[in-house]
């Protein structure tokens, strides 16, 4: 069998390994629907949106390689094939080609920047949670000495980093997934950034860190407790790793997840025997998501105006997920972990 994958193929196989999970969610679709040709494209129209590749030779190719098959008009993973997606999702990622897609779109949109200062208090071409309040709270909790020497992981297309350096007096490294955001980035005028492209599941660097904050991106580890593992790993003795994390449930038996001490980072440090304190944020994340879901229905003709309306649907499809969620059922949270002197 030839393992060879076309780009094409790639992005294929990552379409179908992501088409049942909480992304259909946010499209209105049931998970279950049958994985057709159409569907998938669909799928992948909302998500990679100008970054989908033209995939009519990927079915065949991947059939041939015998990674997928078709039963009863229902694509599906090969054992072969769910193994290969696995290695993928880890390596080349579903997010690189949403995050592409998504920063080629809004850098380009007045409308998106104007929604941006609306809803976290400055233009930062923002994409997650954390408002300019919540980054302030974030560089208090970490307290950091000017000159320090940190990463910020997963740092979108550095505007939030050049933030977060001008109020500190630290020096950053930026990574990101996404080589688009990182063109971007490098275009700073800021001496104390540097930016390149890495992924969080594979993190190597030539010297350590007095710091590492991650602003709202763990959720895209393949797996957490080996991404914070090399966070720790790639800090030095005394240094500090610091992050926004937010937890959601599906039911009143999973409550006590909500507590700071229980959220799934909270159990990863205490498996890895690691101290750490945070600070409850829950009720900014609360209003976070209303305000964002409220801004954008109030935006759309700015959107529709600017020809930008996938950009609009792209931002308010998850929006609108997360104002609907029972507000009993999420918390958010600053964490700062210590790495022994």
């Amino acid at each position: 069998m030839d393992n060879y994958l076309t780009p094409e193929e790639k992005q294929y196989l990552l379409l179908l390994g992501w088409f049942r999970r909480h992304y259909a969610l946010y499209l209105g679709l049931e998970r279950e629907r049958p994985a057709t040709g159409e569907s998938i494209l669909q799928f992948g129209r909302a998500w990679f949106g100008n970054q989908l590749l033209d995939l009519a030779s990927a079915f065949p190719g991947l059939k041939h390689k015998q990674l997928i098959r078709e039963e009863g008009g229902a694509i599906e993973f090969t054992e072969a094939g769910a193994s290969q997606f696995a290695e993928l999702d880890a390596s080349e990622t579903f997010y690189r080609y949403e995050y592409d897609n998504f920063f080629s779109l809004s850098e380009k949109s007045e409308a998106h920047a104007l929604f941006c200062e609306r809803v976290y208090g400055k233009n930062l071409n923002q994409h997650g949670l954390s408002d300019t309040g919540e980054l302030r709270q974030l560089l208090a909790f970490l307290d950091l000495p000017s000159g320090a020497y940190g990463l910020d992981l997963g740092c979108g297309n550095g505007l939030i980093t050049d933030y977060l350096q001008r109020r500190s007096g630290a020096r950053f490294l930026g990574v990101d997934i996404s080589p688009e955001a990182i063109r971007r980035a490098e275009q700073i005028r800021n001496p104390h950034l540097a930016f390149r492209v890495s992924n969080m599941n594979a993190l190597s660097f030539s010297e350590p860190f007095d710091f590492i904050v991650s602003v709202d991106t763990l959720y895209y580890a393949a797996d957490l407790s080996a991404t914070v593992r090399d966070c720790l790993s790639n800090l030095r003795p005394g240094g500090i790793f610091a992050c926004f994390f937010s937890q959601w449930i599906n039911a009143e038996g999973e409550r006590p997840f909500l507590e700071g001490t229980h959220t799934g980072l909270a159990k990863v440090l205490r498996e890895l025997e690691q101290p750490f304190e945070f600070q409850d944020i829950s009720e900014s994340g609360r209003k976070h998501w209303r305000l964002k879901r409220d801004v954008l229905l109030d935006m759309r003709p700015d959107f529709e105006a600017e020809g930008n309306l996938a950009l609009w649907d792209y931002r308010f499809r998850e929006a609108n997920r997360y104002a609907q969620w029972p507000a009993d059922f999420y918390a958010r949270f600053i964490y700062r972990v210590d790495k022994p002197a």
